[in-house]
């Protein structure tokens, strides 16, 4: 069941960043950012009613770190999409979303089992496939670097979501869009750009974007309960496959040979994952 939370994570992730790409394109990346996690905490509240929750005082001081995490990270990936194409920074970002988690499980003693392990090499392996595109747009060697910091970020945030107890339901959630929110608003006067997005054609992919992803991350959360860390993050992190097939739709793209492999061997990996 935790995979395949992660799974339906993992499109929603893909087609919120789609919407990213295409806001953070005309707009400052922390305009889109805000504008994500302000649209995110209107709604994600709703999830308190969905499942009965208690918090301690050390679920609230995780969410927190989170939402300073995640918020961070996604303003990070966002600058990396508009200095680069997602081909080129999703791969990298994904993988690292990825790995971190699994190295916390481990370092924890959280062992997996061997078909468990060999699904997770496929699938971080089916990111690098499916998502790889040569050359591309922009500013490369910037936008993997931003890449780099948002995947280590974002798994570091996952990490912690995932270390909030199970009787805390998806309360932790909104808990991070808001200390998400608060951060960013607190580097304002350090950034000049709007506070969030009110102008089109801007503002209605920032609006899609938030809505998107706070229900993935809702799904997410509920994934950690239902499973490991490690094994759902790394379904998760096929988000970057999801956003570079719907970005091909979108935007009429060819895919390669190798993202078809890439996306087979996505598959293999998640139900790999599944069976251990």
């Amino acid at each position: 069941m935790g995979i395949l939370l992660g799974v339906l994570a993992a499109l929603g992730f893909g087609a919120s960043d789609v919407f990213a790409n295409i806001a953070s394109r005309t707009q400052p990346s922390i305009s889109v950012t805000r504008t994500a996690l302000l649209v995110a905490l209107v709604f994600t509240p709703l999830f308190l009613v969905l499942k009965p929750f208690t918090l301690s005082t050390s679920d609230v001081v995780y969410a927190v770190l989170s939402g300073v995490l995640i918020g961070t990270s996604l303003l990070c990936l966002y600058v990396a999409y508009s200095k680069a194409s997602i081909g080129i920074v999703a791969p990298v970002a994904s993988v690292l979303m990825a790995v971190v988690p699994l190295m916390v499980d481990l370092f924890r003693g959280k062992s997996l089992s061997s078909v468990s392990a060999l699904g997770a090499v496929v699938g971080v392996t089916a990111v690098a496939f499916s998502t790889y595109q040569p050359g591309g747009r922009g500013d490369i060697k910037l936008g993997l670097l931003f890449g780099v910091l948002a995947g280590i970020g974002i798994g570091m945030s996952f990490t912690l979501l995932d270390l909030t107890a199970d009787t805390a339901g998806l309360a932790p959630v909104p808990i991070q869009r808001l200390s998400g929110l608060v951060f960013l608003t607190l580097a304002a006067p350090f950034v000049k750009a709007p506070w969030i997005i009110t102008k089109r054609p801007a503002r209605l992919p920032a609006i899609a974007n938030g809505l998107i992803a706070g229900l993935a991350m809702g799904l997410l959360q509920l994934g950690y309960r239902y499973g490991s860390a490690g094994p759902v993050s790394v379904a998760a992190s096929q988000f970057a496959a999801a956003a570079v097939l719907i970005s091909a739709v979108v935007n009429r793209e060819r895919l390669r040979w190798w993202q078809f492999v890439g996306l087979l061997m996505a598959s293999v990996g998640v139900g790999l994952m599944a069976l251990g």
